[in-house]
C-alpha cells in the first residue's frame, strides 16, 4: 500500500517521463480528475489515463519541457505536485489517497488552495 508522498512521487516521474502507465497501477477503479482548465470532470481510471496519453503525446509532438516536482502547501497541510511546463507556467495537482490509491486529483494554479474544493459542486451551484 503506497503513501500520499510515494505516490506524489510516482505522479512526478509520469509527468517526468510523459508516461501514463507509471500511474496505471495506482489509480482505483472509480477514479475522479478535475481540472480549471478542463471543463468536464473526468470519471474511471481509463477515461483519465486516455485522456493523459492524449496530454503527453501532444507535448511531446510540441517539444515543450515539464518539470514536475513534489511541492509541500503550507496552506492546505499538503504535499502536492507542482508542474512546470516550458520554465514559465506552473500548476499543482492536489493528489487524495483512499487505501494506497489515488482517487482524486486535482489540477489547478499554484495559488489556489482551496482544499477539497469541487468544480463539480461549483458549476451545479451557478
Amino acid at each position: 500500500m503506497k503513501t500520499e508522498i510515494e505516490l506524489a512521487n510516482i505522479v512526478c516521474q509520469a509527468w517526468n517521463e510523459l508516461n501514463a502507465e507509471l500511474l496505471e497501477a495506482y489509480i482505483s477503479e472509480d477514479f475522479v480528475y478535475e481540472s480549471v482548465w478542463v471543463l468536464e470532470t473526468m470519471y474511471g481510471k481509463e477515461q483519465y489515463l486516455d485522456y493523459l496519453r492524449g496530454k503527453f503525446n501532444a507535448i511531446k509532438s510540441s517539444g515543450s519541457v515539464v518539470k514536475a516536482k513534489i511541492y509541500y502547501q503550507e496552506a492546505i497541510d499538503k504535499h502536492v505536485v507542482i508542474l512546470n511546463q516550458d520554465g514559465a507556467r506552473e500548476s499543482a495537482i492536489e493528489l487524495f489517497v483512499k487505501d494506497g490509491l489515488l482517487v482524486k486529483m486535482w489540477m489547478r494554479p499554484l495559488s489556489l488552495t482551496l482544499s477539497g474544493f469541487s468544480l463539480t459542486n461549483l458549476i451545479s451551484n451557478i
